[in-house]
């Protein structure tokens, strides 16, 4: 893979912020955006269904990583953020920024063609 490829993580869930991670740890310089519908930061979503709601975790405690975390690494957010479309061919992704449950606008984004 080239280290200085954009990626796009389409699910900014548990395993959305652990793939950006993971890439930045294992020397990933190229851009990365997450792509999440939820307007939070990547969380752990078991012990929401047990710890929080039983009032023994707080939200701080449930997040992946700070929020400062995806700043530092040069993880781009775009959260409350719904992926409609994704063309590999052209490499872009299709997407719908949410508003609670009303669509506010659609962009396309353009990756960058390198290597084969």
């Amino acid at each position: 893979m080239n280290e200085t490829a954009r990626i796009v993580i389409v699910g900014a869930g548990h395993a959305g912020g652990a793939a950006a991670a993971l890439l930045r740890q294992h020397g990933h310089t190229g851009p990365i955006t997450l792509i999440g519908e939820e307007p939070w930061v990547p969380y752990q979503r078991p012990p929401l269904s047990k710890a929080y709601l039983k009032d023994e975790a707080d939200a701080e405690a449930l997040k992946l990583r700070p929020d400062a975390f995806y700043a530092e690494q040069d993880i781009a957010l775009r959260l409350s953020t719904r992926a409609e479309a994704i063309d590999r061919n052209a490499r872009r992704s299709g997407c719908k920024a949410a508003k609670r449950s009303h669509t506010t606008s659609w962009s396309w984004r353009r990756a960058p063609r390198t290597g084969s």
